[in-house]
């Protein structure tokens, strides 16, 4: 089999999007009636693909939240397209943005190990396995397409050592590398960037991830709580938070009101420090001559659980609070407040990012392109369903309304997730009829992925550095 497959079709490109001149500069509008290959290579985008790590989209104000958290990313979605309902392949970072940059889910691809506490033995882990360099990620797409390719990254699950940066020309994995350092880099390669080619620039950054530690101002800006602790011993009540949660939590005690508050209050403020520092990227494409010819798509890994189900933070179970993300697509001439409600996948953005671009897709490609449901052509484009996964373990499946478990030991769930967002009340035994669709859906997901694993490349595993254990002990990884 080739490793690449049948062409998308460039017609839909242009007639959806009117694109712009190639690379930075002045862009000239595109005809309605200019259609075909040629005219996508002459009008092809930059993109600029952010992914937040453990970002809970039903915090931003788009979404319906009530505090004022993200008015950067929310200004993104009302100058553009928001999907409503865009769930993540997976419950934490390392098989999630695989699935994004390959366009395959976490079995297809295979990174499904997690690094656990009980896998030191002695101060080592068992090897961990790698993305295969046979499988074609987004960036070798768009550089097969003459883009020019640049990465920045600050979580190690998703950088050079698990080969997710492969095909990008300039790749930087830094654990210590905030979101400002990284728009630096981003502003300095601009700079240097040859004109004459469009740009992919993707950028992950975990500064939300636990532990929460925003800057004092925004601690005080969010803080709820009567007393507002002094600067000096901010970042030790920070540390003093965190365990004091995850001691209720690891030991199924009740958490009061007040520790929720004060722990949402920590991860909001990280929030509006994030948005604030995204909030440079139209200022920098402009600085470059770009802005105008520049598609900027926000999306996450996963979400973040903030006591659902007696839970924090992410990883192990694929509930709603996790997989469900926000997807945004902002910039070019797209229809201006356009939100999405139907159902999409993070495996999705390859598809449609290649269909952007005029590039030829991999052989192998489960996701699907969104650009019937961004141009107003939903009725191209058949009802999505949404499979996600935990280690191969764990299986969800979810179309508009409901959602279907299937847990390791072989239980079932039904869960409306319209009305019921925390997934608190299981219908298995109410809604025989939903639950037999889903769970043939399912199944045929799962089988799906066994046959697709025989096309697709298999990659080694790799033995993790003692850098690298410091750095997931850090994120809460490893203990």
């Amino acid at each position: 089999m080739n490793r690449r497959g049948i062409l998308v079709s460039a017609s839909i490109v242009a007639l959806s999007l009117g694109m712009g001149a190639t690379g930075c500069g002045r862009a000239e509008p595109v005809s309605a009636v200019e259609s075909g290959r040629a005219a996508v290579e002459a009008n092809r985008p930059n993109i600029i693909l952010i992914t937040l790590c453990s970002f809970r989209g039903a915090h931003m104000g788009v979404a319906g939240y009530q505090r004022n958290t993200t008015p950067f990313l929310d200004s993104l979605a009302d100058d553009g397209v928001y999907f409503e309902n865009a769930v993540s392949a997976s419950s934490w970072t390392k098989p999630a943005v695989a699935s994004i940059l390959t366009g395959l889910t976490p079995n297809v691809h295979g990174l499904t190990d997690v690094s656990r506490g009980s896998d030191i033995r002695g101060g080592h882990t068992a090897p961990k396995r790698i993305l295969a360099d046979g499988i074609v990620t987004l960036a070798e797409c768009l550089r097969d397409a003459e883009y020019a390719t640049a990465a920045r990254v600050n979580n190690v699950h998703a950088g050079e050592f698990f080969n997710m940066t492969q095909g990008f020309d300039d790749a930087v994995t830094a654990h210590g590398m905030d979101t400002p350092a990284m728009l630096d880099d981003f502003a300095s390669w601009l700079q240097n960037l040859d004109r004459g080619k469009p740009f992919f620039f993707f950028m992950l950054t975990r500064d939300v991830h636990i532990p929460y530690d925003p800057d004092y101002e925004s601690y005080v800006r969010f803080n709820r709580s009567t007393e507002v602790v002094e600067r000096e011993r901010f970042p030790g009540y920070c540390r003093w938070l965190r365990k004091r949660v995850e001691e209720q939590v690891d030991h199924g005690r009740r958490v009061s009101p007040e520790l929720r508050r004060k722990w949402i209050d920590l991860y909001d403020a990280e929030l509006a420090q994030l948005d604030r520092a995204l909030s440079r990227i139209p200022t920098l494409l402009a600085d470059a001559d770009c802005l105008a010819n520049t598609l900027i798509v926000v999306t996450a890994d996963h979400g973040e659980r903030f006591f659902e189900h007696g839970r924090v933070g992410h990883s192990h179970v694929p509930d709603e609070a996790v997989v469900s993300i926000p997807l945004v697509f902002s910039g070019l001439d797209l229809p201006s407040g356009r939100r999405i409600r139907p159902v999409v996948r993070s495996i999705d953005v390859f598809a449609t990012l290649a269909a952007l671009a005029g590039a030829e897709p991999p052989d192998v490609l489960q996701g699907t392109s969104l650009l019937p449901l961004i141009s107003g052509e939903a009725d191209r484009l058949p009802k999505l369903t949404a499979f996600s996964s935990f280690m191969n373990a764990h299986h969800t499946l979810r179309d508009e309304a409901f959602k279907l478990h299937l847990r390791p030991d072989g239980r079932r769930e039904l869960y409306d997730v319209v009305d019921d967002p925390a997934e608190s009340f299981d219908l298995i035994d109410r809604n025989a009829e939903v639950a037999q669709r889903l769970d043939k859906e399912l199944l045929r997901w799962l089988d799906q992925e066994e046959k697709l694993r025989s096309l697709v490349a298999h990659g080694t595993v790799r033995a993790l550095t003692p850098e690298l254990i410091e750095q997931l002990r850090s994120l809460g990884y490893v203990q």
